[in-house]
């Protein structure tokens, strides 16, 4: 059964050049107040350099169900996937937890980056951003409860 995932809110990605990860996300205050990166997003996406990100509509969507990150991906299909540029472009937006198309409410941000097998979650906690990535191959997948939301690209 086919459930419907609400949009929350609508949002342009101006695209972005080429996108090494290491030289935007680190822990500290300046230009994005991030509290916190999870060992396995250090390990698995730090040293990725992504291609340039053509500009395009994106989402964030309401889950309405429990999904694990394969689900999401069933759910939403591969070419809905939001690549990192998508994040920090976000990110830049709420760098000190600023209301918007971000959840500041201790919920979850989803993203899942294209050809990597891990769930994103991004979140606002303690007066900062946390971001872990969780594998999708593992003895306890992560499992996000509804009412956390999945940052997609448009259809």
């Amino acid at each position: 059964m086919q459930m419907d995932h609400t949009t929350r809110k609508r949002f342009y990605f101006p695209g972005s050049g080429q996108f090494s990860v290491r030289e935007h996300f680190a822990v500290g205050f300046e230009p994005v107040h991030i509290c916190y990166l999870g060992e396995n997003f250090r390990r698995t996406f730090l040293d990725l350099v992504v291609p340039p990100a053509p500009a395009g509509e994106f989402s964030t969507r309401n889950l309405t169900e429990r999904l694990t990150g394969p689900q999401i991906v069933e759910r939403f299909g591969e070419n809905c996937l939001a690549p990192l540029p998508v994040a920090w472009h976000l990110l830049l937006q709420h760098a000190s937890g600023q209301p918007g198309a971000l959840l500041t409410n201790g919920q979850t941000n989803i993203l899942i980056h294209p050809g990597v097998d891990y769930t994103l979650g991004i979140f606002w906690f303690h007066g900062g951003w946390s971001i872990r990535a969780y594998p999708f191959h593992s003895d306890k997948q992560r499992a996000w409860f509804a009412g956390n939301q999945v940052i997609v690209r448009s259809a």
